[in-house]
């Protein structure tokens, strides 16, 4: 959930400007479509029509879209509709496939965007797509061009896949072009699992020509891609090449050698853990792919740990150096650690300075390089000892290395997971609970811990244990109790045919429970998964909570509802949107119309967001009044994914709440970029409070969440569990 040149608060100028019309004071009216009066002339008209439109689009109703948008002569109007269908992605796309007819290169990206986000299953809009690609001149080609490659990559069928290749011809289109038609055959590798042999080899003469574009590497790190010997050759040369090359793309040159074992590469690849070129991302995926290149990269891990391993406490909140540090231990195989087990020891042992920060990460790393050592012994006393904290990173340990060990729960095991899945600490037994998911011999331990979970009060735990109750449905059966009684009664007929089995009193009653909780709006994953479970364990009142669920005028819960119901066997499955959409975001009309700064006082030092309301102005204007009411001020980045992104905003810590109130989605075809902002999602429609940062080029997440600022500060430094002290937002 990046961008190589320094943090901006605006993305130049054109389509991105869009949403500052949208969102200016003077585009605000209070005058509802339906009262759009003739007389009140052309600037009171267009304000009214701008007014409906971002109704409609928060609403998620095209009806609602005035008529006379699509005719309008104002350039920004047409734009206004055309994003607005893209985020509503009706069913009927007549009205996307007009726009991409438009004169005007914005409403063709627009539109062009929607369809591509539509378009599985509906092979007619990638021929629509490809038919305006061809036929596209002058200054809508430079507009347009980039998001129609985009999104013939999101339809990924083999007409796209054709037409995308011709795109890839260094100097024939332009640098954005061959980057854009990379990315997007990435999106066709990933969706299809591999490319054609001829996108193989257009992809290669792109990558290693005279004038080799390293993009074209993107699409092999995004599937296994089935290669020729040669072609193999030709793409072991080309990463390899770009090792020496430093920019946005040189990371997926490590990830490629990393994909092809590369041995011969694996010095080039290990000089890259402290080279003063490389960013944060490309030291941790050089780890990454050090580590799948057996011997060679095992050696070479253990090298650089001897050296890196020296770090006194004082120089972990400094860069990446402890997250490199982190990546590193954790990628030591099993051989790879027994030839850093002196450095492993010395971790161990690491000594904190004062500072709960500086404790948390030198207990991070203790127990790290503890799990190592332990070698899938969860009880050894490297492991009990390694947490100089709370103890929830050493009991993340323990679990860790419980699940080391690919055989059923002895007794012992079983105890040890059954204790940890009781924790104080959510986080622990939402793990505890991931791992009791591959291990069905927990029986009546399973059943009374899933019990449990289901009366959580954190809406994480709930929804991990509905999660393993909707995946296994069979282990919360128990022997009916007819069967129970025929069994203890001599005079009972011998059975005929398999016992009848009936779900388990005690979580029936603990999800029943949960089902009647009042959950928060923005829960959405937590309520879902209530729903699958009840559902899949054919719970009486099912039904009744999933027909409530299928009216909801969020998208995510309807389409996840609907699922479960045809896996349930429901003759009509499908969960239309309701005639109400409830009220559209209290923010419009009174969205921020200017970038605003909001500086972060962190354990990793001091950190700010740009946020900029060109895109996304409702997010923008909610995310702003939360950090002027103090909503952020003691969370902590709950998820850090080194090298990949840090994210936080969620007061319960283990990132599944909120702030109580939902975000619709308010995306775009903008590309996240390192140290771009984007707003947390768990389906379409769930955002709320959560927040990421990139740290690399992130060419997955484009146009799939909304893009909301940039970040400033060095964001490699965060590490997870650091906390947010204090939150200002500039100006007060």
């Amino acid at each position: 959930m990046t961008r190589t040149n320094g943090p901006r608060s605006r993305r130049g100028a054109g389509w991105w400007t869009l949403a500052l019309f949208l969102g200016c004071s003077t585009a605000c009216s209070s005058t509802h479509s339906s009262r759009i009066g003739r007389d009140a002339g052309p600037a009171a008209d267009e304000s009214a029509i701008l007014r409906a439109i971002r109704l409609a689009a928060d609403l998620r109703r095209a009806a609602d879209i005035p008529a006379d948008a699509v005719r309008n002569r104002d350039p920004v109007v047409r734009r206004a509709q055309a994003q607005a269908l893209a985020r509503i992605l009706a069913e009927d796309a007549t009205p996307l496939l007009r726009a991409l007819d438009d004169e005007d290169g914005e409403v063709v990206a627009w539109a062009a965007y929607g369809l591509g986000e539509s378009c599985k299953g509906h092979d007619e809009r990638a021929t629509a797509l490809v038919a305006r690609l061809e036929s596209l001149g002058g200054a809508a080609a430079e507009k347009a061009t980039p998001a129609l490659l985009r999104a013939l990559g999101r339809c990924a069928t083999d007409v796209a896949q054709s037409a995308l290749r011709p795109w890839l011809r260094v100097g024939t289109h332009g640098t954005s072009a061959t980057e854009a038609a990379s990315f997007a055959l990435g999106e066709v590798a990933a969706r299809r699992g591999g490319l054609s042999t001829e996108t193989a080899a257009a992809l290669l003469d792109a990558a290693s020509g005279s004038s080799p574009a390293l993009v074209a590497l993107y699409p092999f790190s995004r599937s296994d891609v089935g290669l020729e010997p040669a072609q193999a050759a030709r793409l072991k040369g080309a990463a390899r090449s770009g090792l020496a090359r430093p920019g946005p793309f040189r990371l997926f040159a490590i990830r490629i050698l990393g994909r092809l074992s590369d041995s011969e590469s694996s010095r080039d690849v290990a000089a890259l853990l402290q080279a003063g070129d490389a960013i944060g991302a490309e030291r941790v995926e050089a780890a990454h792919a050090l580590a799948r290149m057996k011997e060679p990269g095992q050696t070479a891990l253990a090298e650089a740990l001897a050296s890196l391993g020296r770090a006194r406490p004082g120089e972990l909140d400094v860069g990446d150096r402890f997250n490199l540090l982190l990546s590193v231990v954790e990628s030591l195989s099993t051989a790879g650690a027994a030839l850093a087990e002196a450095s492993l020891w010395g971790l161990a042992r690491l000594e904190a300075s004062a500072g709960m920060a500086a404790v948390r990460r030198v207990s991070m790393l203790r127990c790290a390089a503890a799990a190592k050592l332990a070698r899938g012994a969860w009880e050894s006393e490297v492991l009990r000892r390694c947490d100089l904290e709370d103890g929830e990173v050493g009991e993340r340990a323990r679990l860790a290395a419980l699940a080391q060990e690919d055989a059923p729960l002895n007794r012992a095991r079983r105890a040890a997971l059954s204790d940890l899945a009781r924790s104080g600490h959510a986080r622990v037994r939402e793990a505890a609970l991931d791992l009791a998911a591959s291990h069905p011999e927990m029986g009546d331990a399973g059943r009374s811990l899933l019990a449990q979970a289901l009366g959580a009060s954190e809406p994480g735990v709930v929804a991990k244990a509905a999660a393993l109750v909707h995946s296994h449905p069979e282990r919360v059966f128990v022997l009916a109790a007819s069967e129970r009684r025929a069994a203890l009664d001599p005079l009972s007929p011998p059975p005929r045919g398999p016992p009848a089995r009936e779900l388990d009193g005690a979580v029936a009653a603990a999800l029943r429970g949960a089902l009647t909780r009042p959950w928060g709006a923005d829960l959405v994953e937590t309520r879902a998964a209530l729903i699958e479970a009840a559902l899949a364990t054919g719970l009486p009142e099912g039904p009744r909570f999933a027909a409530v669920a299928c009216r909801d005028d969020n998208a995510t819960l309807r389409a996840r509802t609907a699922k479960s119901l045809a896996s349930a066997g429901a003759p009509d499955a499908r969960c239309q949107p309701p005639d109400d959409r409830g009220l559209p975001a209290p923010e419009i009309g009174h969205e921020l119309a200017a970038p605003i700064r909001i500086a972060l006082d962190t354990d990793a030092g001091s950190l700010a967001l740009v946020l900029d309301p060109v895109d996304a102005p409702v997010a923008v204007t909610r995310l702003t009044a939360l950090a002027r009411a103090g909503f952020y001020t003691g969370t902590s980045f709950h998820r850090v994914v080194p090298g990949t992104l840090a994210q936080f905003g969620d007061p319960g810590g283990d990132g599944y709440g909120g702030s109580g109130q939902l975000l619709r989605c308010e995306t775009s075809p903008r590309p996240f970029e390192r140290a771009d902002v984007g707003v947390a999602l768990a389906g379409r429609d769930t955002g709320s409070s959560q927040l990421f940062v990139t740290l690399a080029r992130a060419p997955s997440l484009d146009g799939q969440y909304a893009w909301v600022g940039r970040a400033e500060g060095d964001w490699d430094a965060v590490a997870e569990g650091d906390r947010i002290r204090e939150v200002r937002v500039e100006p007060p």
